[in-house]
């Protein structure tokens, strides 16, 4: 996978992640709020830790991505019911963090391997 093509994912879920937040503090309604955080929650999450997988077509990435991404949003939801804690908010930023960590991993190691750092498994 080439460099340019590394680090167009992470870009994209980390500029998905700050109009996720910005749609929900901003007090954006109807329909661009909904609509931004469908796209941020079905598929950033997990799109962020793709990379780990290193798979080849793009179809499995995408299927891989989706369930990840569901199954992220579930864990923090559960997380946050169990200890009384719930908040749409605060759920979409704990999610936020979450795949803009991956996003920043994902391009780190894009640029080391670019750079000819060697990567550890």
């Amino acid at each position: 996978m080439k460099t340019s093509h590394s680090i167009v994912w992470p870009l994209v879920i980390v500029a998905s992640a700050g109009l996720a937040i910005l749609a929900m503090l901003g007090g954006i309604g109807s329909p661009v709020r909904p609509v931004v955080a469908f796209w941020f929650l079905l598929l950033c999450p997990g799109m962020a830790f793709m990379w780990l997988f290193k798979l080849e077509d793009w179809y499995s990435e995408l299927a891989l991505a989706l369930a990840l991404s569901l199954a992220l949003d579930v864990i923090v939801s559960e997380t946050m019911v169990l200890a009384r804690i719930w908040s749409p908010t605060w759920a979409l930023a704990v999610l936020a963090v979450i795949s803009t960590v991956g996003a920043v991993s994902q391009m780190r190691a894009a640029f080391g391997r670019h750079r000819g750092v060697p990567q550890t498994p």
